[in-house]
């Protein structure tokens, strides 16, 4: 779509976030309100909804703790579920979705070497708090995953994705994808850190390849 070009109600997507927003703050937290506009936007732009002819009816924005808010549906008139009226305007990849996936596989390797090292293994004096991917890094990981993939292993990951319910977006046992990732982090490269010795790790692995470039 060319940049500016009307995107939904004769308004460009620039226009249009303007517009909910400045409606939206005349709202306050858990008060349920109608809007035909964010209504009709997500009835014909939401990624799943649009799919399965679902239009919510009233809105409710939750305060969500540290800020911002959690923006509710009305559905089949006693059905309220999380929806992004955002991700209308500026849809999320679906290969986003298989990286999220793939991130919740590895978190018990991410655990488990978290309670091996409580303390960061490159400081060695504060405590680890998070898991580095030092080799392969998780992104090369998940991209040689998803190159795996086979159409129909796309089709069929995003057709068994239950949209009702509070459990995050997984891959089927038998997903290629997943399988590389759970075999790749058997001899995958892990350091627990703290949060500034991670950064700090990442900042090397940029200036690493900057230098050999």
């Amino acid at each position: 779509m060319p940049r500016g070009a009307a995107f939904f109600a004769g308004m460009n997507k620039a226009q249009l976030r303007a517009c909910i927003r400045l409606r939206l703050k005349e709202r306050e937290f858990d008060e349920v309100f109608q809007d035909d506009l964010i209504s009709d936007l997500i009835a014909e732009k939401h990624y799943y909804c649009s799919v399965h002819d679902l239009r919510p009816s009233q809105f409710r924005m939750v305060y969500r703790p540290g800020g911002g808010y959690d923006f509710y549906g009305l559905f089949n008139a006693s059905r309220w579920h999380k929806v992004s009226w955002s991700q209308c305007l500026d849809p999320r990849d679906q290969n986003d979705w298989i990286q999220s996936a793939l991130r919740l596989a590895s978190a018990p390797f991410l655990s488990a070497r978290r309670l091996a090292f409580p303390i960061c293994e490159r400081c060695g004096v504060l405590p680890s708090t998070e898991v580095d991917h030092v080799s392969p890094e998780f992104q090369s990981i998940a991209r040689q995953a998803t190159q795996l993939m086979t159409t129909s292993e796309f089709r069929n990951a995003f057709r068994g994705f239950d949209w009702w319910s509070d459990q995050p977006f997984t891959l089927p046992l038998d997903n290629s994808a997943l399988a590389y990732t759970l075999q790749a982090h058997q001899s995958a490269t892990l350091q627990a850190v703290c949060k500034d010795c991670h950064l700090q790790n990442a900042t090397d692995r940029k200036m690493l390849r900057g230098g050999s470039a």
